[in-house]
């Protein structure tokens, strides 16, 4: 999944529209013509209406948060140009491995764009979960349980040693304190490598839906 598409994925989820421009003062004088009655009423609607539409937005945002795909890696700080991301990109192919007969997909940037750093480590860490996982799938379908084992153990390695949960409540621009040499994407502390494992565990005991579903939506391409 490209940077560009996971952006356009966010802004197409966001059910909150445009908030059209008040005058401040032409409000004021409308507010204070009212009836005292009339004032505390609607003041209470406005309350009633802007805690709906928090809710609304925190509850977007934990669904998209909670997908645990490659939104996970850009909860990373310190804005970097695109050759660094690329730089990241490439070294990180070294230190992580895909399954057999994939090849690493390419890693699009807009000239003009940042991004944080680290977040092409994060973009490796990504794709090699995604290819494990249709690795498996594949493997499933074959018969294959070899190949099956060895998914397994392969993604539970990248969620031991590349995955990092950042604390709960952080900001979205968190970092890890002292970042590990190796490549890694954050995770935001919502359940999301929870459900990693769940499903890999479901998997290994014969029921791979999720599995299956996880594959088709992240499928490398």
């Amino acid at each position: 999944m490209t940077t560009k598409a996971s952006m356009l994925r966010l802004r197409d989820a966001n059910p909150i529209p445009d908030v059209a421009e008040v005058d401040g003062a032409d409000l004021f004088e409308r507010i204070t013509a009212l009836p005292l009655g009339s004032k505390l009423q609607q003041a209470q609607a406005r309350h009633r209406r802007r805690v709906v539409v928090l809710a609304v937005s925190f509850a977007v945002m934990a669904v998209l948060a909670s997908t645990a795909f490659a939104i996970s890696n850009w909860v990373i700080g310190g804005a970097v140009k695109p050759p660094v991301t690329k730089g990241e990109y490439r070294r990180a192919q070294h230190a992580l491995t895909l399954p057999p007969g994939y090849t690493w997909p390419a890693l699009r940037i807009a000239p003009n764009t940042v991004t944080g750093q680290g977040a092409g480590g994060g973009h490796a860490v990504v794709a090699a979960q995604n290819a494990w996982e249709c690795y498996w799938v594949q493997a499933i379908h074959d018969g294959d349980s070899s190949a099956q084992r060895r998914a397994h153990d392969e993604l539970n390695a990248l969620l031991a040693d590349n995955v990092i949960v950042a604390p709960a409540n952080a900001s979205e621009n968190w970092t890890p304190p002292n970042p590990p040499k190796a490549p890694y994407a954050v995770f935001a502390d919502d359940g999301g490598v929870q459900w990693l494992k769940a499903t890999y565990a479901q998997a290994a005991a014969g029921h791979p839906q999720q599995l299956i579903d996880s594959c088709r939506a992240n499928a490398p391409h």
